[in-house]
């Protein structure tokens, strides 16, 4: 088994469907990384994502098929030994293939632990880059007839890169408050996260916590509240916005298969409500 830490520049991306393990197969932790090795793998690979739609990728638990499937798997891709899939970086130490880790970037620029790092375009483009070699060596190219597509999903990746920096370049507020700090990439570059609860999503917020969120919106540092997919998340802002007279916005973590659409379109109203609770022009 061959591991590799990547200590990557800032930059980042990655799809799924479901397979059985055998020659040929990719095997990844989360959709974000699935999603990329669908779009860049050669036509005869079979992607398989541990994480099953609808689900927190914080909470996964592997059958033994599972296990089976990372222990026979050519390639598995998962974000390295930093306590976010506890029983996937367990599993891995069993891989009989080669295992690839991202958790030399998992820090924000703030120095925070965050493994959400498909949620900033531009380090989501550099991460499907290195995908893409791994998945198409040198010494084992992929097919001809598949490099435009290839280039095509980076470039649309550099594509939404630019919606974004365009459409945050200019706010009215400077904070967004979510129920759950997963967006501290996008908060290096375009505003300042407060978080209700901190990376855990199950951390129930603190009444000083929520004092704090109430001052910012009462002095015009927010307009908004954030949630994540989960309904205890999408009731605690709706309340709490109600009282502070702002609107409650979804904002996905895109940590497993969205019931609709994919890794773009859910981006794409990512940064709609963004815009929409920043008070971006």
């Amino acid at each position: 088994m061959k591991r590799m830490g990547l200590l990557l520049a800032p930059l980042a991306l990655l799809t799924a469907c479901s397979a059985s393990p055998g020659e040929g197969t990719v095997v990844a932790s989360v959709y974000p990384l699935a999603f990329a090795a669908e779009r860049l793998a050669r036509p005869d690979a079979q992607v398989i994502d541990l994480t099953p739609p609808g689900s927190e990728a914080h909470d996964l638990e592997l059958s033994l098929e599972a296990r089976a499937t990372i222990e026979e798997a050519d390639i598995v891709l998962y974000l390295g030994d930093i306590g976010f899939q506890p029983q996937v970086e367990r599993a891995v130490d069993e891989a009989g293939g080669e295992v690839v880790d991202f958790m030399g970037y998992v820090r924000t620029e703030r120095g925070v632990l965050d493994p959400h790092v498909w949620l900033e375009p531009s380090r989501f483009q550099t991460i499907a880059r290195i995908i893409s070699e791994e998945l198409c060596p040198p010494e084992n190219p992929c097919p001809d007839e598949g490099s435009a597509s290839r280039e095509a999903f980076i470039a649309e990746l550099f594509e939404l890169g630019r919606r974004y920096a365009d459409g945050l370049a200019e706010c009215d507020f400077g904070t967004a408050i979510v129920t759950h700090e997963a967006f501290g990439y996008l908060a290096d570059f375009y505003f300042e996260q407060f978080g209700l609860s901190g990376l855990t999503p199950e951390a129930e917020p603190t009444a000083e916590r929520l004092a704090q969120a109430r001052e910012l919106i009462d002095g015009g540092q927010a307009g908004a509240v954030f949630y994540e997919e989960h309904e205890e998340a999408r009731q605690l802002a709706e309340s709490f916005a109600a009282d502070a007279g702002v609107p409650a916005l979804p904002l996905s973590t895109l940590e497993s298969r969205p019931a609709e659409g994919d890794y773009f379109t859910v981006m794409e109203d990512n940064l709609e409500s963004l815009r929409e609770g920043l008070g971006c022009r």
